[in-house]
């Protein structure tokens, strides 16, 4: 009987995670788009990394905003520099590669050639 309860509460266990991970109930993510996902790093505890599929694009993530074509993220590193960065997002995530880091000037005139002015931060994560 003891015996009976203990596989019937592991069955149990085992369906529900099974569930959860077919409907993406158990997603850790702080932000997505599609397949990317903003999630915690595990290198870096205070910092969110970037991916797209498990690859990852950027690696501490304090800011982040997105459209059909692009992504936009601020990074922070350790020594406090803040990088602008910019995603053509891409069929093929093999070929993807974050144009940057910029500083604040030229991420606003690269902005402006891609005709992307009006793409803003959507979420700002951690301390400034």
């Amino acid at each position: 009987m003891k015996l009976l309860k203990i596989k019937n509460t592991y069955l149990i266990l085992v369906v529900s995670l099974m569930i959860t991970g077919c409907f993406d109930l158990l997603d850790l993510s702080y932000w997505k788009d599609g397949s990317y996902r903003l999630s915690s790093n595990p290198g870096e505890p205070s910092c969110l990394s970037l991916t797209n599929d498990g690859i990852v694009l950027l690696d501490c993530v304090k800011s982040i905003g997105s459209n059909k074509e692009y992504i936009i993220a601020i990074e922070k590193n350790r020594e406090k520099k803040v990088s602008y960065w910019i995603i053509k997002k891409k069929k093929n995530k093999f070929k993807e590669k974050p144009e940057g880091p910029f500083d604040l000037k030229e991420f606003d005139k690269i902005k402006k050639r891609l005709s992307i002015e009006s793409l803003k931060f959507e979420n700002k994560f951690g301390k400034d």
